[in-house]
């Protein structure tokens, strides 16, 4: 059993624009879910799977439950005729049967419990990780979203080595802000695209029920390449993650014969990522320097 977000968000498309009451409104009426093509995860969603849906702007919240009657499937032309009422929006290619969905009398803000979702790795940047329309979450996120789970913030005074790796890990949130911003002045030592699905710009792709930094495309290798911030982990860690990433980028979406690579980004490297990367030809490591000036405010002064 896999436990999902469904993300609704507001979509406008020539003179037709849809809220996300809209969206859930409807497709509760159908009890069923679009999904598209390119969708991550689409082929992992099984019958029995419990979902809690996620409202965007400008709402920010949770706000309804249900359990999947189908794994993810294929509609035929007369089954997207049906569900598109008579729009290209609600068309769809392929979807899940909902027999039944459990709206909230109470909706739940997203901002409150940020700091207890263990999906959300960039607490900075949450806003990041409800793009595109299915998440998969742990079992633990999704007792802790649907209040089955008490959420308390730990009480155990941080050690030296916890507090410096909560140092680096908040550069290195602001350094995924940077990238994300600045992308196209940035050089990686070869041209990256962000790899954009119809609702997901690269930026924390959902890859099972990890996410992925930044997804990219080599646009002179045509190679798929996993971009990854070492975030305050340890170096063991940080390569293992990216080992992952790309063994589920190249079972979902590589094509046959496509190449996949990570790039970590650090720091520093120290004698662990050095010799752990050392035999690894797909992975390479980029380190970045903070440069930090102070200017006068008034001239003369």
């Amino acid at each position: 059993m896999n436990y999902w977000i469904f993300i609704v968000t507001a979509h406008k498309l020539a003179d037709e624009s849809y809220t996300p009451e809209d969206i859930l409104r409807q497709r509760t009426a159908d009890g069923f879910w679009g999904l598209g093509e390119k969708t991550p995860s689409r082929k992992a969603l099984r019958a029995g799977d419990h979902v809690v849906f996620y409202m965007g702007l400008p709402f920010k919240e949770f706000v309804a439950t249900a359990t999947l009657a189908t794994d993810s499937y294929q509609l035929s032309e007369a089954e997207q005729n049906e569900v598109s009422h008579g729009t290209k929006f609600y068309r769809a290619p392929y979807g899940v049967r909902l027999p039944e969905v459990t709206v909230w009398p109470e909706r739940k803000s997203v901002e409150e419990l940020v700091p207890f979702l263990n999906f959300i790795e960039n607490k900075s940047s949450w806003f990041a990780y409800f793009q595109g329309g299915v998440r998969q979450i742990s079992e633990s996120d999704f007792l802790t979203i649907t209040g089955s789970r008490e959420t308390r913030a730990a009480l155990a005074p941080a050690t030296v080595e916890q507090i410096e790796a909560q140092t680096e890990f908040a550069l290195e949130s602001h350094l995924e802000d940077f990238l994300d911003k600045n992308w196209a002045k940035i050089d990686f030592g070869s041209p990256l695209v962000r790899y954009a699905t119809e609702d997901q710009d690269g930026r924390q792709f959902p890859a099972g029920a990890w996410s992925i930094d930044f997804l990219c495309l080599d646009t002179k290798t045509g190679e798929i390449v996993v971009l990854e911030l070492k975030r305050g982990k340890s170096s063991d860690s940080t390569v293992g993650q990216v080992l992952r990433y790309m063994g589920w980028v190249k079972e979902n979406l590589a094509k046959s014969g496509q190449g996949v690579r990570g790039i970590i980004i650090a720091k520093e490297v120290d004698d662990a990522l050095r010799y752990a990367v050392k035999s690894i030809v797909d992975v390479s490591v980029l380190t970045y320097r903070i440069d930090f000036k102070l200017s006068p405010g008034l001239e003369g002064v």
